[in-house]
């Protein structure tokens, strides 16, 4: 399933080292190269002043030589490559992988410093709403990748979901961990029926078993995928957000994959994932459908 470098996203922040870590730790188990990609951030100047970083060979060097130094620092080793670039950072993070020869994404959740909370925070989110390749949004105080972890897989039963079990269950099989899936779904506010108002059981029944059903039928669907696995799923009577936070929490969940269902969305703030991305409790891996 896996080919092609794990590209590290980096902002040079203290922040942006958990990324480093899971992307050396995932390219070592999967005996793949790590490519460290750096963009000065030019959004709002004109193109000649990007042109002009770079024609000083003797800066352009300088500040690869300063980009290994942090990851030297950071995993112990120096990467495989080094791309440094100018411009927006999602867009040229983009154009990068579009070239090919990148496996896995590897981007930092935010930063602490202003600038990386404003720059490098939003260019997570901003790839997030439309994943160019397997995109791992690191956590910064949960981001094992090791064996016997927790791997969580969220459903919303369609086909994008199909693709993100079967990276979910490679990712557990990789690493002898286990895997959690689950659904979360609203009840409604209140439920009226002719002769008045079904009590509070009655009324949760026909939503939950519902999406009950539908899990069954997905986990049916993708048995083969599962075989072998210790595999359980759950049904979470919440909001999307607010239940994947629980699960995460009840289940102990170190990585939650996601699939991408809106390819032709730029933005990501107001779809289920841009919220998670923005609240996330756990490293995600959001997997593109196509």
């Amino acid at each position: 399933m896996e080919s092609g470098r794990i590209l590290v996203a980096t902002d040079l922040s203290e922040n942006a080292r958990p990324a480093a870590v899971a992307g050396a730790k995932l390219a070592a188990k999967l005996q793949r190269e790590v490519e460290l990609i750096y963009v000065f951030d030019m959004t709002g100047y004109d193109g000649d002043k990007q042109f002009r970083m770079f024609r000083d060979e003797e800066r352009r060097q300088n500040v690869e030589k300063r980009i290994i130094e942090w990851y030297e620092k950071t995993v112990g080793e120096p990467p495989d490559a080094v791309t440094v670039d100018a411009g927006a950072p999602d867009a040229q993070i983009r154009e990068r992988i579009a070239e090919g020869g990148v496996g896995w994404l590897m981007i930092g959740m935010s930063g602490r410093g202003a600038w990386s909370r404003l720059v490098f925070g939003s260019t997570a989110l901003k790839l997030s709403g439309r994943p160019p390749s397997p995109t791992a949004v690191v956590h910064p105080e949960h981001h094992r990748v090791e064996s016997g972890m927790t791997i969580g897989c969220g459903t919303d039963f369609t086909e994008s979901s199909d693709v993100a079990l079967e990276r979910a269950a490679w990712f557990a099989r990789s690493f002898d961990s286990t895997l959690r899936i689950v659904h979360s779904t609203p009840l409604p506010s209140k439920t009226v029926i002719r002769n008045g108002e079904l009590p509070e059981g009655m009324r949760r029944t026909a939503v939950v078993e519902s999406a009950r059903e539908s899990m069954d039928t997905f986990v049916r669907r993708n048995e083969e995928v599962l075989d072998g696995l210790d595999v359980q799923s759950r049904v979470i009577a919440d909001h999307p957000v607010a239940g994947l936070r629980s699960f995460v929490e009840d289940q102990g969940i170190d990585w939650l994959v996601l699939g991408h269902r809106r390819p032709q969305q730029r933005g990501g703030s107001k779809t289920v994932k841009g919220k998670w991305v923005q609240q996330m409790t756990c490293s995600t891996l959001l997997v593109p459908s196509g």
